[in-house]
């Protein structure tokens, strides 16, 4: 299994979305239809640039590559919620034989996120997950943990 990482920040809390690929031959595939979403002129997509008519019919396609998604949340100031939210990924990923864990780059707080997934990997599985970050221009899986978060918290506000 593979899975890619996005946040969504709101004022009374934090979510994680995380894009999960079960079938890494289906990789390829996938990156292909999600690049075919794209408006001309588009390098990404995210969600918070979309329409919500287009939100749902971005929704609706990529469902329909395979990809699931799953969100945590967390109620606390930013950085110390990603840390909590992705320590409880790695706990949830590593036993269901996650190989790959990719995060959508913060620059200068990618540290941070080095931080919480070792001391997830010490409790959970040191060396069995590769992770690292990559800007959501390189990695279109990451719009789905964009738009898993981003839909998820305008359901909440």
């Amino acid at each position: 299994m593979h899975v890619f990482v996005d946040e969504s920040q709101r004022p009374n809390g934090y979510l994680l979305g995380a894009a999960l690929v079960s079938d890494a031959g289906a990789l390829a595939r996938i990156r292909t239809e999600l690049r075919d979403l794209r408006r001309p002129g588009q390098q990404r997509l995210h969600f918070v640039k979309e329409s919500d008519a287009r939100r749902k019919a971005l929704l609706t396609a990529m469902l329909a590559t395979g990809v699931r998604a799953r969100v945590y949340s967390c109620r606390a100031v930013p950085r110390e919620a990603r840390g909590a939210c992705l320590i409880a990924l790695v706990a949830d990923i590593v036993p269901a034989g996650a190989r790959r864990l990719v995060l959508e780059s913060r620059e200068s707080m990618n540290h941070h996120d080095v931080c919480a997934i070792n001391s997830a990997l010490r409790k959970y599985g040191e060396g069995s997950l590769e992770y690292l970050h990559l800007r959501p221009q390189e990695e279109p899986v990451l719009w789905v943990a964009d738009g898993s978060a981003r839909c998820l918290m305008r359901m909440c506000n």
